[in-house]
């Protein structure tokens, strides 16, 4: 506060320290930008308590109304050049074009992350020892664009309901011993200690793999509108080679993603996309991760005279920092107006509910989508 000029503050913690740093800053009126996702409540066990999200993310919109200031949430999904740019306002015009609700939509993500027993004991960064794992860090981004499609239906039907359907499957660490290779796992020397040798899902670490399926309805009616799924999987091929993590390492568990997603606009369109890595290295060290994209579509050209029946495009060498880039740039500006607080509301309720369905496989949790505050 002794600085001259506006007070402004990007929280980029671990998540389960976002919340009081958010708080702190809305009860007070000062910018502030927190790193996705928006903060990952915590019990008086030191705990993740997924059942908290919807009424701590009410509560901070609700104040932050109160003493106004710019909150936004840094997150890759929302300056993006191939999912925002290329993608999703892509599928906003031809809604807006067609009358066409989305219909479909799958996403699945390979993070491609290779972590061991001893890593997850010991992390103090993405924890998974505090009961949870790759949903409340990288996944959220995800989440967040299966929202930015969803909320297209609105264009369509400004006066609907929606209820969100959605039940999961989930892997946890100690099932590693099983998925992962019995001689890569020697050859690592990642032997199982006793928590590992439980029954899957009896103790306390969070999830590394996940599994949705969902159906987006009329409330009234109950009529289906939307079908899709998201899978939010970590032990997918990696590019990890080194048993000790090296010092001064960023990619510590040799993360190389992949991220699949396509979206279908009824029996008139669809559009598919897939942003993936690729490593450079010298040796065995990683010194560079370039990352490349396709965009395809599919339309019933026949029905549609101006449109072509299948478009491709390829991205080089672009970086999803540049999205974060220009989130940041807007947000210092006092323009960002994308990634707003409150914008973040159903993507956190979304987030809360494959947190419960974890708890739960198979069975169904109901959130009302849209809903005022």
């Amino acid at each position: 506060r002794k600085e001259k000029g506006k007070l402004k503050v990007f929280i980029s913690t671990e998540t389960k320290a976002h919340e009081a740093y958010l708080r702190y800053c809305v009860e007070n009126g000062i910018d502030s930008l927190v790193e996705k996702p928006v903060f990952t409540p915590i019990d008086r066990h030191g705990f993740f308590a997924p059942g908290k999200i919807t009424s701590i993310m009410k509560k901070l919109i609700t104040l932050s109304r109160k003493k106004p200031a710019n909150h936004s949430v840094m997150t890759l999904g929302r300056y993006h050049k191939v999912y925002n740019e290329e993608m999703v306002d892509v599928i906003k015009e031809k809604v807006l074009k067609f009358g066409a609700p989305v219909t479909s939509f799958h996403l699945n993500t390979s993070s491609g992350v290779w972590n061991l027993y001893k890593e997850y004991e010991s992390r103090e960064d993405h924890p998974y020892k505090y009961a949870y794992g790759m949903l409340m860090h990288g996944a959220y981004h995800y989440v967040d664009l299966m929202v930015q499609f969803l909320e297209l239906n609105k264009l369509v039907y400004p006066d609907m309901d929606f209820i969100l359907e959605i039940s999961s499957y989930v892997a946890y660490p100690e099932d590693q011993q099983i998925r992962i290779p019995k001689k890569f796992n020697e050859s690592f020397e990642d032997n199982p200690p006793k928590w590992a040798q439980e029954k899957s899902g009896s103790n306390v670490y969070g999830e590394v793999d996940t599994v949705s399926v969902f159906s987006l309805k009329d409330k009234k009616t109950g009529k289906v509108l939307t079908l899709g799924s998201i899978a939010l999987e970590q032990t997918t091929p990696s590019v990890r080679t080194w048993k000790d993590i090296p010092k001064d390492f960023y990619n510590k568990n040799g993360r190389i993603s992949c991220t699949n997603l396509e979206v279908q606009l009824s029996t008139i369109y669809s559009i598919f996309g897939r942003s993936f890595k690729v490593p450079k290295s010298v040796g065995n060290k990683i010194v560079q991760v370039d990352n490349y994209a396709q965009v395809r579509s599919r339309a019933n050209a026949s029905l549609i005279e101006d449109e072509e029946y299948n478009t491709e495009k390829t991205f080089n060498n672009f970086f999803n920092s540049n999205s974060n880039r220009k989130l940041m740039t807007a947000w210092f500006q006092g323009k960002e107006n994308k990634s707003q607080l409150e914008k973040h509301y159903p993507a956190m309720k979304i987030t809360q509910a494959i947190a419960e369905s974890i708890k739960k496989p198979g069975k169904p949790i109901i959130i009302e989508l849209f809903e005022d505050i």
